[in-house]
């Protein structure tokens, strides 16, 4: 597990610090490349904090391993110290029951009974009593020997008992050692695993910026013509559409809120023209006027920048494009379709009979040249869609609508 950890671990400092080869058609493409890492950045810090709660885990393993080690040395130590103790009295014992018997020999050296088999013989009444007092010194001298002999048997058993003890509290030290190591590794792996967070989070909020400055860029066009003193009632309208059109794929909160403000700005500014103009003109001119404003509000279908014979294929799933944009699918609005860039620039507005408007925001390796995929809300709907050959009208291009 050591092993495979620090193979994560490198193999994500290695990942972090290399650069993304985004897409191979078009390597200078900033967004596109942030938009990538972004993705990466965010499957990166989930699996890395997925790492640190592992590692957390195992920390905490490995603390209470050190506990209830630490209790088991400290009862190891109590059971020696309890020994030692036994040891002591023992060889006290030992000691005073040496000191008993050799008194008691002393005892019967003075009263001649030990001093000759000659002596007990003339010292005794008759045969009887000879052999009573041999017996009886035989017991003494062999009950004291018994006596010594059991209390060097319990010191054997307690030397082995202590010598146990003191094997296990060596392999329960060897243990303490091995935990403390790992709990520093671990401990170490997980700083750099909280530092890589860290890199992530700062690469995250750089793309997320670039991301920003994109969408951004995208409803500034719109926005300049809600400030200009100089738009025509057409104009607005055309620029309200533009942005309650790009709404649903921004993903930026501030970019998105801006919007809304100029949605609101410009819906204000739209009826106080409208008032204007029906002072100024009559009903029914101000009635025909409305309509064809209405039709301009589609992207402005009478006149095209270019138009292109293209193979159309769907596609459906993805977070984010590759101007970090959401994809959708709204034919009453604008969808998102994938282009190749050096063909069709990102961020222009397109119209393709039976699709509808759409943003150019995707890319995708398989899209060269004259190929286009369009976005659809489903596998069931690209299914239906196939592959087909449409007709692309680019209605503006970047930073014109």
């Amino acid at each position: 597990m050591k092993k495979l950890l620090s193979i994560f671990i490198v193999t994500i400092i290695l990942f972090s610090t290399s650069p993304v080869n985004v897409l191979a058609d078009n390597p200078k493409n900033s967004l596109v490349q942030s938009k990538v890492r972004f993705q990466q950045i965010n499957n990166d810090i989930m699996n890395t904090n997925r790492e640190i709660s592992l590692l957390n885990s195992k920390i905490d393993n490995l603390k209470k391993e050190i506990k209830n080690n630490n209790e088991n040395i400290e009862k190891n130590n109590k059971l020696i110290e309890a020994q030692k103790k036994n040891m002591e009295s023992l060889e006290k014992e030992v000691h005073e029951t040496q000191e008993i018997a050799n008194k008691r020999l002393r005892a019967m050296y003075i009263n001649s009974y030990s001093e000759s088999f000659f002596t007990l013989l003339m010292s005794s009444e008759n045969f009887a009593d000879l052999l009573d007092r041999i017996e009886s010194v035989k017991r003494i001298i062999l009950l004291d020997k018994k006596i010594l002999n059991e209390l060097e048997e319990k010191k054997k058993v307690l030397n082995k008992a202590i010598e146990n003890l003191n094997a296990k509290k060596q392999e329960l030290e060897k243990l303490k050692k091995s935990n403390e190591e790992n709990l520093n590794k671990i401990n170490e792996d997980k700083v750099k695993l909280e530092e890589l967070v860290l890199k992530y989070e700062k690469e995250k909020a750089s793309a997320a910026q670039l991301i920003k400055e994109n969408e951004e860029k995208l409803i500034s066009h719109a926005i300049n013509i809600i400030d200009s003193s100089s738009s025509s009632i057409d104009d607005i309208k055309n620029a309200i559409y533009t942005l309650n059109s790009l709404i649903p794929q921004i993903s930026t909160i501030s970019v998105k809120n801006k919007a809304q403000s100029y949605i609101s700005l410009g819906n204000k500014k739209l009826n106080s023209m409208l008032e204007e103009a029906k002072k100024k003109a009559e009903a029914e001119k101000a009635s025909v006027t409305i309509s064809q404003n209405v039709s301009l509000s589609r992207g402005n279908t009478g006149s095209y920048k270019a138009t292109y014979a293209m193979t159309a294929t769907a596609y459906t799933g993805g977070t984010l494009t590759a101007m970090g944009l959401k994809p959708v699918r709204n034919p009453n609005s604008l969808s998102t379709i994938a282009v190749d860039p050096s063909f069709i620039p990102l961020g222009s507005k397109v119209y393709i009979p039976g699709y509808g408007y759409a943003i150019a925001s995707d890319t995708g390796s398989a899209i060269k040249g004259n190929i286009i995929d369009l976005y659809m809300n489903s596998e069931e709907e690209c299914i239906n869609w196939g592959r087909r050959p449409v007709t692309l009208h680019i209605v503006a291009y970047p930073g014109e609508w």
